[in-house]
């Protein structure tokens, strides 16, 4: 079987990894790839979004599997492009995936399904927003409508600083921003696959977002996570399908728009028990990614396959994970989510290698062959153990092994749970 996979991030990197070692994986594509995923997978020169040479990149090359990671492609629509031409595809097709891709659409459609979620507004107004803000109890919660690279989740505790975030972001180009009531209590993410109609778990994880220790400074993409959630039971299961994944699909699916694929809801479970959705989200996220190929227990090509052509729950009773605690810790080069630094090598990835897994978010290669940073986010490093304590314990014992200029990294995944983060 001969594979695509469209994006050139951390995650792309471990799929391609993790599939090169599946028997009937035969070549992996990436588009565009990266100096890292070209050690498993052949990297063709073709950005995520153009679609239509992507498409005929697939039909050239008798590409059997298309694996859409990258929202950018998923929100050209990737999806209903490659089903005109008869292509095998696993992503969702853009009218489906609105849900995801815009924060606003996203709120309205919770509201309109009784999917649970917290108060909010939309504004595309810089003084109707302020106006809100100021009659708000605090904290507030203001987002960009759609996903940018870093910072697009604000935390306020008080109005003058949801003042000048609010008029930063218009002053920035944003038309449209949402803010919502702050839910104190864990979150956490969880992740399906569905094939449109139907819907199986695959993992939950909890995520460590913020900059600094201790939940402090700014929420940035993600800078580490563990999976699975530890308070995760058959009954809390049974609510999240109950309560978000079927009325979510329902819905989709009344309207024409099935939802093939990885479907990912960003929750908090408040100190009432109470689950409320933040988010969906298209594909994992990163470094969640990581922290979920590390537990498949099952030839995940073969649950995509299943899930395009529909036949997911008759050929997959379950989608197995190992019965471990699996972590990741993401190290950064410099001032993320500022500028980082470029040009330092790293060293000690072949001794990591003999202990944890490692995915490559910004390296490149120098002229010996050497790994070097490319600024951000930089790496993650993935261990697993049947206790979380020791997959925290294996994967900071593998992350001193590293060593780079400006490497960076929280020292607290896994090890502090806390409540409102």
């Amino acid at each position: 079987m001969n594979i695509l996979i469209i994006g050139s991030g951390a995650k792309e990197y471990t799929m391609a990894k993790l599939f090169s070692k599946y028997e009937n994986v035969d070549m992996i594509f990436a588009a565009p790839g990266s100096f890292a995923i070209s050690d498993y997978a052949t990297c063709i020169d073709i950005d995520v979004d153009d679609v239509e040479n992507l498409c005929d990149f697939a039909k050239a090359n008798e590409i059997d599997l298309t694996i859409v990671s990258s929202e950018k492609a998923i929100e050209n629509d990737i999806a209903s492009r490659f089903n005109q031409e008869g292509l095998m595809v696993f992503a969702p097709t853009a009218d489906a995936s609105r849900i995801t891709s815009s924060k606003s659409i996203a709120k309205k459609f919770m509201y309109k399904t009784k999917i649970p979620t917290s108060k909010f507004g939309i504004f595309d107004r810089e003084n109707m927003a302020i106006d809100y803000a100021r009659k708000s109890k605090f904290p507030i919660v203001v987002k960009t409508d759609f996903h940018m690279h870093g910072e697009n989740v604000y935390v306020c505790d008080s109005f003058k600083i949801a003042k000048r975030i609010i008029e930063d972001l218009f002053d920035s180009g944003n038309k449209k921003i949402v803010i919502e009531d702050y839910v104190p209590g864990k979150e956490f993410s969880y992740y399906v696959i569905s094939d449109g109609y139907n819907a199986m778990p695959i993992a939950s994880v909890v995520p460590y977002k913020h900059v600094l220790e201790g939940n402090g400074g700014v929420i940035t993409s993600g800078l580490g996570a563990y999976a699975p959630f530890y308070m995760i039971d058959s009954a809390l299961e049974g609510r999240i399908f109950k309560e978000i994944i079927y009325p979510a699909l329902d819905e989709l699916a009344k309207n024409g728009n099935q939802y093939v694929g990885v479907l990912g809801v960003d929750l908090i479970l408040d100190r009432n028990g109470e689950l409320n959705v933040m988010e969906f989200n298209s594909f994992f996220k990163e470094p969640d990614a990581q922290c979920v190929f590390d537990l498949l227990d099952v030839n995940f090509v073969d649950v995509m396959k299943a899930a395009i052509v529909g036949s997911l729950v008759d050929d997959f009773y379950e989608i197995k994970v190992k019965p471990l605690y699996s972590l990741s810790v993401v190290l950064t080069a410099g001032g993320y989510p500022g500028v980082g630094n470029y040009g330092a090598v790293i060293s000690g990835i072949d001794d990591v290698e003999e202990h944890s897994e490692i995915s490559h978010f910004n390296t490149r290669k120098d002229v010996d062959g050497h790994f070097v940073t490319a600024g951000g986010r930089t790496l993650v490093v993935t261990s697993n153990a049947s206790t979380l304590e020791k997959a925290a314990h294996n994967a900071y014992e593998s992350v001193n092994l590293l060593s780079f200029e400006g490497k960076k990294y929280r020292k607290d995944i896994g090890k502090t749970v806390f409540i409102g983060c």
